[in-house]
């Protein structure tokens, strides 16, 4: 392997872990439960129902890999939904603050992480390169672990306007990291965003696969931890 000058972390599920992974209905229910707006709906499925065909709806209108605030989905939702009289502002903004204060509410970051990026920033430059639908999130949520000082820069999907594996979020990352493209290490969870998008681009990669379940690479580590022997 080619000498490492710059590592980029994907950073969900990479450096900051979530207590319940979660799916479309999970997303949904930490912006309905606890709105105070609940009654406007028959029910949480009919929620689920709505905030569903208003994520489809928004996909369909972009290109393939283009990004766009997850509270859009939410104003979609609720022009689709309320009279305009009722007030749509207001619930659009407690539904995404409850969304978000939810969503925070299930994150951490382990010890065993912590430390070791804290070993890897004082040998080699540090970024993360992370699809985020939240505007200033990905940074909230570094500062809020303690763990914003080992890393050099953010790049997110919300700022680009794209969204991994499409090759802007790459070519931003790479301008920020100010290297050669193959002295570059990804590490990340997803094997398409952080592994093979990134080797097909010209950057070295090694894929975090907690579960040992992935049989499309040997370029892989269980634990954040073990990257530090990886890398020698």
């Amino acid at each position: 392997m080619l000498k490492s000058k710059c590592l980029l972390f994907d950073c969900m599920e990479t450096v900051v872990d979530i207590v319940e992974k979660p799916d479309l209905n999970l997303y949904a229910w930490w912006a309905y439960n606890g709105s105070g707006y609940e009654y406007l709906w028959d029910s949480f499925n009919s929620f689920v129902i709505a905030y569903n065909a208003a994520k489809t709806q928004l996909e369909l209108s972009r290109n393939k890999y283009e990004e766009y605030n997850i509270f859009e989905r939410f104003r979609l939702m609720l022009s689709q939904n309320l009279i305009e009289n009722f007030g749509a502002n207001k619930v659009i903004t407690a539904i995404s603050q409850n969304y978000w204060y939810n969503y925070k509410a299930n994150c951490f970051v382990d010890e065993t992480v912590k430390s070791t990026l804290s070993y890897l920033c004082s040998n080699y430059k540090c970024g993360i390169v992370s699809n985020f639908m939240v505007e200033g999130g990905i940074e909230e949520l570094l500062k809020i672990y303690g763990i914003d000082q080992y890393f050099d820069f953010v790049v997110t999907s919300i700022n680009v306007g794209w969204r991994k594996p499409h090759p802007k979020i790459y070519d931003t990352a790479l301008e920020f990291a100010k290297v050669q493209g193959e002295q570059v290490l990804f590490i990340g969870d997803n094997y398409i965003c952080d592994y093979d998008a990134p080797v097909k681009y010209g950057f070295q990669a090694v894929l975090l696969d907690k579960d040992d379940v992935n049989r499309e690479t040997n370029q892989k580590i269980k634990h954040i931890k073990d990257l530090v022997e990886f890398i020698k």
